[in-house]
């Protein structure tokens, strides 16, 4: 009917009205070897004294570490291919989406709001926790460190799944399918194969960085490849992500890769194929004033 707005321009109006959130500065990246940034639909170089936004996606090369120290006290690196994606805060709890790598994270006074440490299986949450993740698309290791954190599973799709609170020591393995493995002490593997300096506390480097204003470089225009983690993230995680790299489908490569894939992301049919919604749409209005005519 005229002047009612179709379902896509409603969802259109709602994610601008949630968008504000990105863009906001959250931390600054204190060390940075081998770092590449996504922000908005760039990819750029980050350096040392680059401020991080909720919004960004860091991805450390396999030799490489990248260091954010949270405006909170929290600390997150990144090292081995680890990836983070800085989630919106999700009622009180700020989060980081997590891919691949090894990740160690600390916070040195349980102060402000909890975090959110989200993988493909787990969400880790934890207020002041110190722990070590190991993250594969089969297995999320977790070895509490010291604090307390509590492990939900997350299912296929994204739902969640049982959740149970852990202490400083103990080590969980979360397979898909299977129930968590519980020990007492991280596996000598995990334990052998972690970064050797995760073994010691994170040091904090921010006071050396404080108030240096510097700019990551800007390399090219996001590829597929360099998101497509993301996009075929959890509903929950890459909600939002077809309305920020929706200029992008106007690439050849990038579309043809969103075709190729978009069983993993179906929210894009609407992005690629707008005139087969745009009908349908129509075809809907005429129904429901069919309807309330016969009404």
């Amino acid at each position: 009917m005229p002047g009612r707005p179709g379902r896509l321009h409603v969802a259109a109006l709602l994610i601008c009205a949630s968008a504000s959130a990105f863009g906001q500065t959250v931390g600054i990246l204190t060390v940075a070897d081998g770092v590449l940034l996504v922000r908005g639909t760039t990819t750029y170089t980050a350096a040392q004294g680059v401020p991080v936004h909720v919004g960004d996606m860091l991805a450390a090369d396999a030799k490489g570490q990248a260091q954010i120290e949270f405006d909170d006290g929290a600390i997150l690196n990144l090292s081995r291919g680890a990836r983070a994606f800085l989630l919106p805060a999700a009622g009180a709890e700020p989060g980081v989406a997590l891919q691949s790598g090894w990740v160690k994270f600390t916070r040195k006074a349980a102060k402000g709001k909890p975090y959110r440490y989200v993988t493909s299986l787990a969400r880790l949450t934890t207020a002041g926790a110190t722990g070590v993740l190991r993250v594969s698309g089969d297995a999320n290791e977790v070895f509490i460190e010291s604090g307390a954190a509590r492990l939900v599973e997350v299912l296929r799709g994204g739902a969640t799944g049982a959740g149970r609170d852990f202490k400083g020591g103990e080590f969980v393995v979360r397979r898909e399918g299977q129930p968590l493995a519980v020990s007492p002490r991280p596996s000598s593997d995990f334990v052998k194969a972690m970064p050797g300096y995760f073994r010691d506390d994170l040091p904090a480097f921010v006071a050396k960085v404080r108030g240096k204003s510097v700019e990551p470089r800007r390399e090219h225009e996001a590829t597929y490849e360099e998101v497509e983690p993301w996009l075929k993230a959890g509903l929950p995680v890459r909600k939002g992500l077809a309305e920020r790299f929706q200029s992008r489908a106007k690439d050849t490569q990038f579309r043809s890769k969103l075709i190729d894939n978009l069983a993993a992301h179906p929210e894009w049919d609407p992005v690629l194929f707008p005139e087969k919604h745009q009908k349908e749409e129509e075809k809907g209005a005429v129904k429901a004033e069919e309807a309330r005519k016969v009404q």
